[in-house]
């Protein structure tokens, strides 16, 4: 026994000395597994988060573009002035324009017909009814933006993703669409930056699983669903981000996967890499390190080669590394976006060279958070200070955009800042790390606009005060001109001839129709700046207003005014104005009569859309649609004046007053047989709440 130990001892040590190879290689080839499928992980996360900030901002900027424009429509809700409108036409084209990656915007009616469309003036007679974007608006009132998978623009003709957002009248009812386009080549153009290699993948999907975007492009990918809840359970659930290995269903491929979800859009960018290209390298060692142990009994020399080999496969790994970062290094150069990291615990944080030529500093520059502080401008260094303060507490990330001061030339500029806060083991914060943008294009461009709309709505507001005391003040030069014309007739009467008295009655009369004109005047101008709050007003009374005010004329026509046999209902709004309303619609009935036939006023109610709708029809002379466009227009009158008295105001005072209540009025008409204005204003039941 002692013989044979003596004899087999080089065996049995090397034996042992096997067993702590293998042990060894063994649990090498379980670390280089772990550790590249981490990297891998990192990697393939990296580039989905780089991609998701980008796509977050470009539809960040498409949005921002869309709620701009959006006061264009709800400052009155009236699509036909909108659609007429050649200076709010050039905001929503001077608004795209600032953005490069939106190539126009366009508003729709309700009913799907563009009536604003950033790329032409006038707007073309299509229609977007049929897109999927407008039927999910339409069917739920909702404040989110949605975004569509790539269509080919009916403008445009060209393929391009929207993102919509939905209008509203005052009363809450589908007004129509206001949506972006956004070129899905900036996509993926900065996609073909991530340099995923071979049979890698990066792509943009919705919450639904809806792929919009695919890099590389692969036919049939785009419009298609994928099922996450069998492919990707995390991003089925719900989750902000995750990693794992994936089989695709469009090719069968497997891959180490990674997403991001965007945070203020149900959208989600993938990125993903071949599990064989990743673990290739481990293969290749593994087989190495097994094949030594194998035929291995060359002792310290095979150890060394083993040691030398395995130096050289971590090598690799670093210039894969090396690359992977020169590719986010190139990605973020062309984005122009730089990076830092604000170490806590030693008030010190480091940038990149894009980060320092944005703020113009060099590296003598004193890197602390008072540093940071002295580049923002004076005014909002406050706001910024008690900003960072909630940061290092660890209360909020940074999401910020404000202004700073460039060191290196005291230019003012905007930039965008994100932030991430990282926390020690004891889960106090330690260090944060984000990215720098510079937006002072689109800041300006911003500042701009809301300068604009407020100068605009200041130069409303001027001109109805405007003409609230010039018709008023010019009511008593008038009653001076016709009270000494009157004076002038009465004493020099009869030393006149014919003529001088029928040049008499021609001022007096002109004085009368001045008066009646400024009068007109005057109260178009109050319509809905000097009212009472409005309240739950019976019809049934006001119609009886009306037609006592209207009823010498009408005994004089002989007309006869139908009311509907049931109770009328009531509506919610200003008596006086209301009153005023239906008086104009039955006195025009009454006015612009057929000779042949005596006046037949019908007025009847239906229910419409949360109100009422009124209808005054009559059998009078009618009106030739060709002038429907025209007759709601102030001072439009079609006919001379010889025909018919008026001054031409009393349908745009109609108007003014339906509008005032949030309701809408039309006019159906056949020449020779008659007319019908359909006048829809809010129910009661809609206001109750508010009362």
């Amino acid at each position: 026994m002692t013989d044979g130990l003596r004899r087999w001892w080089p065996l049995w040590i090397w034996g042992g000395v096997v067993i702590l190879v293998a042990g060894w290689v063994r649990a090498t080839v379980a670390r280089d597994l772990a550790e590249g499928m981490e990297q891998a992980r990192l990697r393939v996360q990296s580039m989905a988060d780089l991609a998701a900030e980008h796509i977050e901002h470009l539809y960040d900027s498409a949005d921002a573009a869309v709620k701009v424009a959006t006061p264009l429509f709800t400052r009155d809700h009236d699509w036909n002035r909108l659609a007429a409108d050649y200076d709010g036409w050039q905001l929503l084209r001077d608004l795209g324009r600032a953005q490069h990656t939106i190539p126009s915007l366009f508003m729709a009616d309700q009913s799907g017909r563009f009536r604003m469309h950033a790329g032409v003036f006038p707007a073309p007679d299509k229609t977007i009814e049929n897109r999927q974007y407008f039927q999910a608006l339409r069917a739920t009132p909702t404040d989110q933006a949605y975004v569509t998978e790539p269509v080919v623009g009916m403008i445009l003709e060209r393929q391009t993703l929207i993102l919509a957002r939905r209008l509203d009248y005052a009363d809450g009812r589908f007004a129509g669409v206001i949506a972006a386009n956004v070129d899905p080549r900036t996509v993926v153009e900065l996609f073909e930056t991530l340099g995923v290699g071979d049979r890698g993948v990066v792509n943009v999907q919705r919450g639904d699983g809806t792929i919009l975007v695919r890099h590389p492009f692969r036919e049939g990918a785009v419009g298609s669903k994928v099922d996450n809840r069998t492919v990707f359970p995390a991003m089925a659930e719900g989750k902000v981000f995750a990693s794992n290995v994936t089989v695709s269903p469009l090719d069968g491929v497997e891959r180490i996967t990674s997403f991001r979800r965007l945070k203020h859009y149900d959208l989600v960018v993938l990125a993903a890499i071949p599990l064989d290209r990743i673990m290739a390298p481990w293969r290749q060692q593994s087989v190495r390190m097994v094949s030594i142990v194998a035929f291995g009994i060359i002792g310290l020399t095979t150890l060394f080669v083993l040691l030398l080999r395995r130096y050289h496969a971590e090598s690799e790994t670093l210039a894969r590394l090396k690359v992977s970062e020169a590719n986010l290094l190139q990605a973020q150069q062309v984005a122009r976006l730089g990076y830092y990291i604000f170490d806590f615990t030693n008030d010190h944080w480091e940038s990149s060279a894009i980060l320092d030529d944005i703020f113009g500093i060099d590296q003598s520059f004193q890197r602390t958070a008072m540093g940071w502080l002295s580049l923002v401008e004076p005014g909002a260094r406050w706001r910024m200070a008690e900003y960072l303060n909630g940061i290092l507490n660890g209360e909020h990330d940074f999401d910020q955009e404000y202004p700073i001061l460039r060191r290196s030339d005291g230019a003012c500029r905007w930039v965008a800042g994100l932030g991430k806060i990282e926390c020690d083991d004891s889960g106090k914060p330690c260090r944060l790390v984000g990215t720098i943008k510079d937006i002072t294009q689109r800041k300006t461009a911003e500042l701009d606009l809301k300068a604009k709309a407020e100068e605009l709505i200041r130069s409303n507001t001027e001109l109805e005060q405007f003409a609230y005391v010039a018709s008023h003040d010019l009511r008593e030069p008038l009653r001076m001109v016709s009270s000494y014309v009157d004076l002038l007739q009465r004493r020099y009467g009869s030393q006149l001839g014919e003529e001088a008295l029928e040049f008499i009655g021609f001022a007096r009369d002109g004085a009368k129709r001045m008066d009646r004109l400024v009068l007109d005047l005057l109260e178009y101008s109050r319509i809905g700046r000097i009212t009472k709050p409005m309240s739950a007003i019976p019809l049934g009374k006001v119609f009886d207003r009306a037609v006592r005010a209207l009823s010498v004329k009408i005994d004089e026509a002989r007309a006869e005014i139908i009311l509907p046999p049931d109770p009328l209902p009531s509506v919610w709004g200003d008596g006086d104005e209301l009153s005023r309303l239906f008086q104009n619609l039955i006195g025009n009935a009454v006015k612009y009569r057929d000779p042949e036939r005596p006046p037949v006023i019908r007025l009847s109610v239906a229910p419409a859309d949360g109100g009422w709708e009124i209808k005054v029809a009559d059998n009078g002379i009618g009106i030739d649609p060709q002038f429907f466009d025209r007759i709601f227009l102030i001072f439009q009158r079609l006919h001379r004046r010889g025909e018919y008295e008026g001054t031409g105001i009393g349908l745009a005072i109609c108007k003014k007053v339906v509008e005032h209540h949030g309701g809408r009025i039309a006019i159906e008409s056949v020449p020779g047989e008659g007319s019908a204005f359909s006048v829809v204003l809010p129910a009661v039941n809609a206001h109750a709440p508010q009362q």
